[in-house]
């Protein structure tokens, strides 16, 4: 099991929740890094002008590229599937 970074703002934090919380993106550039990513490791999810870890997600399957859209302010199209495992409100 490996531990990753996985950067949110509030507003992709929500996006992320109101897409069902079962997919987490990353830039296309960080794909070679993405491919890496690996089921059962987990994502520790810190959250950009909070200034704070806020959640745990734990990756329940193969990385994948999709532009579907979820979030606003990018495609985040590097993805992997995950589950929610922790999260503080």
């Amino acid at each position: 099991m490996k531990y990753w970074l996985d950067l949110f703002t509030w507003k992709t934090w929500q996006e992320f929740l109101n897409a069902g919380a079962n997919v987490s993106g990353f830039s296309e550039h960080r794909w070679k890094t993405v491919q890496r990513i690996s089921r059962s490791d987990l994502l520790l999810c810190y959250m950009t002008g909070l200034s704070r870890f806020f959640a745990v997600l734990e990756v329940a399957g193969e990385p994948f590229r999709d532009d579907s859209p979820i979030w606003t302010e990018a495609a985040f199209s590097s993805r992997v599937p995950v589950k929610v495992i922790l999260a503080l409100e």
